[in-house]
């Protein structure tokens, strides 16, 4: 299940992100949570799409992100987010579109695929969700390495530290654009080392933490 609109990723989406990003964003996170990037030489400048994989820690980092690489991102939303009408049309706006993240269906690859063809790249949490164990990333998803490969597009991996604190501080460290390996099992732990070399993060353990599906 996805839910995107095929007029929606256009140059008033990216306006509302602007908007958003420098009104908003950019003031509450570099002067209340003290933030700072490293690494924005790795951002590309050719404008073409990627995928960007962050780990992820609180709700603030799509928002960081989208403020920090400065380019066009659609955000995979759970599907739980679109239960709030306000939150819902508000996402939606800013060019974020909905998955079930328990079943990946043809319309989310569809959709992964169109929305790269407007040249917005695609933003993919590598856990699918927030990492629960403090210190450590949580058991990397399928996703990122199957739409990187789906799409034939480099990965930009983005670590992020005390997002989950009020008022962090927040450090961002981006990393250079990768391409996967075509073994998704492989693959997956392939882009957990990035983020952990990226956040100084613990690898997951990967004798009891089976694979998650795409």
């Amino acid at each position: 299940m996805a839910d995107y609109k095929l007029n929606k990723y256009n140059w008033l989406t990216r306006f509302y992100q602007y908007i958003v990003i420098y009104l908003l964003f950019i003031p509450v996170y570099y002067i209340f949570y003290r933030l700072k990037v490293y690494g924005k030489e790795n951002i590309p400048k050719d404008k073409k799409p990627f995928i960007v994989m962050p780990n992820h820690l609180s709700n603030n980092d799509p928002p960081i992100v989208s403020t920090v690489v400065e380019s066009p991102i659609a955000w995979m939303a759970k599907k739980e987010l679109y239960s709030v009408p306000f939150l819902a049309s508000a996402i939606s706006k800013l060019g974020a579109f909905l998955v079930d993240r328990e079943n990946v269906s043809k319309s989310t690859i569809k959709a992964t695929k169109y929305i790269i063809s407007k040249k917005w790249s695609v933003g993919v949490f590598l856990e699918g969700t927030r990492s629960k164990i403090p210190g450590r990333l949580g058991n990397p998803n399928l996703g990122s390495a199957y739409i990187s490969n789906l799409n034939n597009v480099p990965i930009l991996p983005v670590g992020i530290v005390g997002s989950n604190k009020l008022f962090g501080p927040i450090t961002v460290r981006i990393g250079k654009l990768f391409y996967p390996g075509k073994d998704l099992e492989i693959a997956r732990w392939q882009c957990a080392e990035k983020l952990s070399e990226l956040t100084g993060l613990k690898m997951p353990d990967k004798e009891n933490e089976p694979a998650v599906g795409r």
